[in-house]
């Protein structure tokens, strides 16, 4: 799908933070792969982005967790959050699948940040409580969902050690 050599050239990621987040690419020099996860094939996008990112940075941690993606629910045939989630799977980090998702339904993509502040999207838990997790989420625009998220694990009981995104919007 994307030769060695193109994912060389052009997905060398590079951990960054921004807000308390980690992120492995700036939004902007990777948009065009990312929007592929409306496409049929977005999967195997999303697998080689996780590949060259966060399964690099998850092989370095030592530390157990689970891994909480945001909203894995299977739309179009897959989850992209669910991908990077299993990517990131190693001998101490555990995904656990479907258990935070958004009540609201609205789609927030291209979205303003006032429109994202008057359309929460009222996240419900329903995993264990008393656990370290790393949320995960494709990309923090805003970086509202990635609060929003972790404001409800922790009110649910559970300790969000990081948050972790692919692609972080440059502002």
């Amino acid at each position: 799908m994307i030769c060695t050599e193109c994912q060389n050239r052009y997905l060398k990621s590079k951990i960054r933070e921004k807000d308390g987040i980690l992120s492995f690419y700036d939004y902007e020099t990777i948009e065009h792969f990312i929007k592929y996860k409306y496409h049929r094939f977005g999967h195997r996008v999303f697998k080689i982005l996780s590949q060259n990112s966060v399964k690099f940075f998850a092989n370095r941690l030592n530390d157990g967790f689970l891994i909480i993606p945001i909203d894995d629910r299977i739309d179009k045939g897959y989850s992209h959050t669910a991908i990077m989630a299993d990517t990131m799977k190693t001998g101490t980090l555990k995904p656990l699948f479907n258990v935070l998702h958004s009540t609201n339904k609205v789609q927030y993509a291209g979205k303003s940040l006032e429109f994202r502040l008057k359309n929460p999207r009222n996240f419900k838990y329903t995993g264990p409580k008393n656990i370290d997790v790393i949320l995960i989420d494709d990309i923090s625009t805003t970086g509202l969902t990635l609060k929003e998220a972790k404001e409800c694990l922790e009110k649910g009981g559970v300790n969000v050690a990081l948050s972790v995104v692919l692609a972080n919007l440059r502002k």
